[in-house]
């Protein structure tokens, strides 16, 4: 059986923060100690205005890159799991992947999940690796749950933020992640 392996994982947070400070100053009646001893977060990372899915999909992957962990000329696979796409169509898996520079014989999809998605798509990548299908698979995470969600909502304006996690897979035994 073919073997399947992580190869390498990278993050990105958008510069922006968003306290406990700033909730309560939105919603009064909310203690910052309280949203921390519940939530355990102090603070979530936003997205800017002009900061979507895709450019914080890109700036995962590139770190992911630039730390020499795979090769853009070689995914196979480009998965990403969002439940705040750019658009609906074109999918943010293509604009990503053109973004980056991968082949165009790389497949590449959406997939809308959200806890678990991460967990799907390692599930998917390593299918895909074990299949034969794909030799190095691209797997991304990115949201910006902020742009869509109430700072007056304390069901979950406490626990959400933005971010992106770019994973590769690639299939055991190959020389270094590149290949």
């Amino acid at each position: 059986m073919i073997k399947a392996t992580i190869a390498g994982i990278e993050g990105y947070l958008p510069a922006q923060k968003r306290t406990n400070q700033d909730l309560v100053a939105c919603n009064p009646t909310w203690s910052a100690e309280e949203i921390l001893k519940k939530t355990g977060i102090a603070e979530r990372r936003v997205a800017g205005a002009d900061e979507c899915v895709s450019d914080l999909a890109v700036r995962a992957a590139e770190r992911l890159f630039a730390r020499g962990i795979g090769d853009p000329a070689k995914i196979d696979a480009l998965l990403l799991c969002t439940q705040s796409p750019d658009h609906f169509l074109p999918t943010t898996a293509c604009m990503v992947q053109a973004r980056l520079g991968l082949t165009t014989r790389c497949a590449c999809f959406d997939f809308n999940l959200g806890c678990s998605g991460f967990v799907y798509g390692l599930w998917m990548a390593r299918g895909m690796i074990q299949s034969g299908q794909a030799k190095n698979v691209l797997l991304i995470t990115s949201e910006v749950y902020t742009k869509h969600l109430s700072v007056h909502d304390f069901s979950v304006a406490t626990v959400f933020g933005d971010g992106a996690a770019a994973t590769t897979w690639r299939r055991r035994g190959a020389t270094s992640p590149a290949t």
